[in-house]
């Protein structure tokens, strides 16, 4: 009795769906309201989301190519030409035997204030003592010896009375010092060192000169 119940349920499984098709065997569609509805009212967008962390640095790239050269620049104006400043003083047989004190003066004009001075002092010297003894010549700007970068100077010392003229030549740039008249002048001083004094001559039976030069400071 079970198996004819089976067998009936079958059978109508089968009927029912073979009377869904047409009779080319094309499936239709179903009838069944459950199957099929109308689109639902879009819901509403939802919150951004937080922004992202930044990302880790990238390797470094390889260095690139030299760019070409670039074009060249216009030539500068041509600066002024240095006019040369120079001057000289002259004594003849001056025969100063002080032994402190100022020897000659040459009064010089200042151009510019960036250059030099140039100073030579030509004559000859000396310095007597029956001892050991040394004298100082040297040069002052109005007064005051050169300090940039150092004193203009030369020292002579004689170890005996031996009365000695010597030639000689002082000479030396000075910085620093400002356009305008500058009086300079080459003086003589004994004793130095810690020597006693000497008996000092200068200029003795020719001719001295002292020669003054502005000129341009090279930058290094």
């Amino acid at each position: 009795m079970a198996y004819k119940f089976v067998i009936s349920v079958l059978v109508m499984v089968s009927v029912g769906l073979a009377t869904s098709q047409d009779t080319s065997g094309s499936p239709q569609a179903s009838s069944n309201p459950c199957l099929s509805s109308p689109a639902g009212i879009p819901g509403i967008p939802g919150t951004a989301g937080v922004p992202g962390r930044d990302g880790r640095d990238g390797f470094k790239g390889e260095k690139g190519d030299v760019g070409p050269a670039g074009v060249k620049g216009n030539s500068g104006e041509n600066g002024l030409p240095f006019v040369p400043n120079i001057k000289q003083c002259a004594w003849n047989k001056i025969d100063d035997g002080k032994d402190n004190g100022l020897i000659k003066e040459c009064r010089f004009n200042k151009k510019t204030d960036t250059t030099a001075l140039r100073v030579l002092w030509n004559g000859n010297f000396r310095a007597l003592s029956a001892g050991g003894t040394c004298t100082r010549w040297y040069f002052t700007f109005d007064g005051l010896e050169c300090e940039d970068p150092f004193p203009i100077d030369t020292v002579l010392h004689t170890h005996a009375s031996h009365n000695m003229h010597f030639g000689s030549s002082v000479e030396g740039l000075c910085f620093g010092i400002p356009a305008g008249r500058v009086d300079i002048e080459f003086r003589v001083a004994t004793p130095c060192s810690g020597t006693p004094a000497s008996d000092a001559h200068t200029g003795w039976q020719s001719v001295s000169r002292m020669i003054i030069e502005e000129v341009p400071v090279v930058p290094e």
